[in-house]
C-alpha cells in the first residue's frame, strides 16, 4: 500500500503521448545497450586473450554471446515499464520510488540513491525528467538512468521536483 504523504507528483498521459515517449526512450536505451555490448565484446575478448591465453577468435567466440545476452536481458528486466499500448498510462513520483503503470522502480534504498535529477530535451520538443540512480556494488558504484515524460502542463511542477530532490 502506498502512502499518499510521500507522493510528490502524479502525471497521466494519453495513449498516443505514452507510445511516442516509449519510442523515444527505447531508442535511447538501445543506443546505450549497443555501446555496452561493444564494450563487453572488446574487453571480454582482450581479457580472455591476456588471462586465459586464448586466440583472438576464441576470445571473440566466448565474448560475443555475453555481448548480446547481457544487454538484451538488461532491456527485458530493467525496463519492463516501457510498453506501448498501455490504457491510461500514468507515473507517480514518490519520495523513494517511481510507480510507472504499476511497475515499481526504486530510487532510494539501503545502498541506492538518486545521484542527480534533471530535465532534458527529447525529440519532438518533448521534455523528460531524468533520474540518475546510483547503487553500490563490490567493484564500486554503478548507475542507471530512468527517464519519464513531463506532460506539457506539468513543466513547472517538474522544475519544482528537481529543486526539491
Amino acid at each position: 500500500m502506498e502512502y499518499q504523504e510521500n507522493l510528490f507528483a502524479e502525471w497521466s498521459y494519453s495513449q498516443q503521448e505514452w507510445d511516442e515517449f516509449v519510442d523515444i526512450e527505447k531508442a535511447n536505451k538501445k543506443e546505450d545497450n549497443i555501446y555496452f555490448g561493444v564494450g563487453i565484446l572488446i574487453l571480454g575478448t582482450i581479457v580472455l586473450m591476456l588471462f586465459r591465453q586464448t586466440s583472438f577468435l576464441g576470445g571473440l567466440v566466448f565474448a560475443a554471446p555475453l555481448a548480446f545476452l547481457i544487454p538484451w536481458l538488461r532491456m527485458k528486466i530493467s525496463y519492463r515499464h516501457l510498453k506501448k499500448g498501455v490504457v491510461n498510462p500514468f507515473v507517480k513520483i514518490y519520495s523513494d520510488h517511481l510507480l510507472i503503470n504499476d511497475k515499481r522502480i526504486e530510487l532510494f534504498a539501503d545502498k541506492k540513491r538518486v545521484k542527480s535529477l534533471k530535465i532534458i530535451e527529447a525529440k519532438n520538443d518533448k521534455k523528460l525528467l531524468e533520474f540518475d540512480v546510483q547503487w553500490l556494488t563490490r567493484k564500486g558504484p554503478t548507475n542507471d538512468e530512468f527517464r519519464i515524460l513531463i506532460p506539457k502542463d506539468k513543466l513547472e511542477e517538474a522544475k519544482s521536483l528537481v529543486k526539491k530532490l
